[in-house]
């Protein structure tokens, strides 16, 4: 064998490591993707049971219930356990999305 087929050989080789690379690398980022959206979901049905809760504990039949002020704390905590996975799990800076929130709901002049 000369050494333009080997040469030919590993060239070939290394371009389809690289499509497999890159093919491997997209379907990561679509997952990372996927369980991103997820959690950001999963925080907004978090966030609304919350403040479910704290309405049904401001009504009066049950305002003072120590179950429901238990609850309501345990809800609390729950909420800033999940907030801490959003923050790592998150594709976006906190700060980035308070922009491009910004951008398409802008705040009126006053």
């Amino acid at each position: 064998m000369n050494s333009l087929s080997i040469i030919s050989i590993l060239l070939f080789i290394s371009v389809v490591v690289n499509i497999l690379a890159v093919w491997y690398t997209v379907k990561m980022i679509r997952e990372l993707v996927d369980i991103s959206s997820t959690i950001d979901e999963m925080f907004v049905d978090i966030d609304g049971f919350v403040r479910h809760l704290k309405g049904v504990y401001q009504l009066e039949a049950f305002y003072g219930d120590q179950t429901l002020e238990n609850l309501l704390s345990h809800a609390a905590m729950l909420k800033e356990e999940i907030e801490k996975y959003k923050l790592s799990f998150s594709l976006i800076e906190e700060g980035e999305e308070n922009e491009s929130d910004e951008r398409f709901n802008p705040k009126p002049s006053p």
